[in-house]
């Protein structure tokens, strides 16, 4: 519960949980936790309001902010809300050992994870399955093949040409079963633009390449049709998304972008784009590439191991960057990649464009200092308005993914809360595995 200027949050630990090694989940386990994912450098930037974290008694913990943050919860929600043993967490123990529906088993050498059913765990009657195998099979043709073929009950796909010989497979006989959460917030397609160095720091050169994006070649021809338009940083199904859509394909308006580039600089408008390594992500490059050629724009493609590229983008080395994100289905998790301070650069940020708007930076704040739906709305609309404006990012599809099952599991996407009521079954290619069971 927050207090009423959301500066203050009470949690209430549910009693009676256990780890799986039988210690009791206490308010000092979780606030321990919550420090430990505050101290952890992937966490900093979308944990900095967070003052304090207390445990005030065996079932209580507070944690105090320093400005407003209404959303708090929202956090919670993801891995940042997983508890884990202090024991685990230290290092002192290699078992995952957490509170969870299974139990860590063990790894063998094919790199097989197994867990087994948790015999203490806290809600009744479950997990269903006396244990549950994870493969490793890294080639989606491969992994589909053993999905159809009965060699494994449930696989995540976003492969777009694996999505269609799922699609094949299915309309044929019933042999599988797709899931597909249309609702989801999909993960986007999108180029990040260095607005701190050239060529980008000009609007001008941000334009160019803006208007010489068609979004429908690459969704055709690089997804195979598998997928959607991505129209900002939100999903067109969110209920946060406002329609502030990127301009359409124009190759006259960008080849006067790009005159007026080169007549403001002495220079032609070129630049490097860093795509990891992969069949779906290279092709969008190779396809963006000849788009950008025929409005008079060079591009020279780098290759670039996911690490080192990681590395460029929170120490601005890059000029432009192809990646997969933006699939959080709440915008407040976006507000470190649009924080800083202006004309402030920082040697490592969470701001992968170094792009910074006093607008952006105080719709975000006053979206987190208030509780209301229809100004949150509203704040994070000016928030996707600017983006459009602007162009840190140019965003181009929404990966479809799904989950494929055998149809003897049941219950993949029946999903009930700890207070008993219907709860979130599927979120993109993420289920919870505690209800499912298996039809003889």
């Amino acid at each position: 519960m927050p207090n009423a200027s959301f500066t203050a949050w009470t949690l209430t630990i549910r009693p009676g949980i256990l780890f799986s090694d039988s210690a009791p989940l206490t308010a000092e386990v979780v606030a321990f936790n919550l420090k430990a994912q505050q101290n952890d450098e992937a966490n900093a930037s979308l944990l900095a309001p967070i003052s304090t974290v207390t445990a005030t008694d065996p079932q209580t913990v507070v944690v105090t902010m320093s400005t407003a943050w209404s959303m708090f919860p929202e956090v919670l929600t993801t891995r940042i809300g997983t508890i884990a043993a202090p024991a685990t967490l230290l290092g002192f123990d290699p078992r995952p050992v957490g509170t969870g529906p299974f139990l860590w088993s063990g790894v063998d050498e094919a790199g097989v994870t197994t867990l087994v059913k948790n015999p203490t765990y806290w809600k009744k009657g479950l997990p269903h399955l006396d244990a549950v195998r994870f493969v490793p099979i890294p080639d989606a043709a491969d992994r589909v093949t053993a999905a159809i073929d009965g060699k494994v009950g449930m696989a995540a796909v976003d492969e777009p040409r694996q999505l269609v010989r799922l699609e094949s497979v299915q309309n044929r006989d019933s042999k599988i079963t797709i899931h597909d959460d249309r609702n989801a917030e999909r993960p986007k397609v999108n180029i990040a633009l260095e607005t701190g160095k050239a060529p980008f720091d000009r609007l001008s050169a941000r334009r160019a390449v803006a208007y010489a994006t068609d979004r429908a070649d690459i969704l055709s021809k690089a997804f195979a049709g598998q997928g959607t338009i991505a129209r900002g940083m939100m999903s067109d199904t969110s209920p946060w998304f406002v329609d502030r859509s990127a301009p359409a394909r124009d190759v006259d308006r960008a080849k006067k972008q790009v005159e007026d580039y080169t007549k403001d600089t002495g220079l032609p408008l070129t630049f490097h784009l860093f795509v990891a390594p992969g069949t779906t992500m290279e092709r969008v490059a190779s396809i963006w590439r000849g788009q950008l050629e025929q409005a008079g724009i060079d591009l020279v493609i780098d290759l670039v191991e996911p690490a080192t590229l990681s590395l460029a983008a929170a120490i601005g080395q890059f000029q432009a960057i192809l990646q997969v994100g933006f699939g959080s289905s709440h915008p407040d998790f976006y507000e470190p990649l649009f924080y800083g301070i202006p004309a402030e650069r920082t040697a490592v940020s969470s701001n992968t464009t170094r792009y910074v708007n006093p607008l952006v930076t105080r719709a975000f704040t006053d979206a987190r200092s208030t509780a209301d739906v229809t100004r949150q709305v509203d704040d994070y609309g000016t928030v996707q308005e600017q983006i459009a404006i602007d162009l840190p990012y140019l965003f181009l599809v929404q990966v479809r993914e799904v989950i494929v099952s055998s149809p003897k599991l049941r219950d993949v996407t029946r999903w009930s809360t700890g207070s008993g009521v219907d709860g979130l079954g599927q979120d993109g290619a993420t289920v919870s595995l505690a209800q499912l069971w298996i039809a003889r």
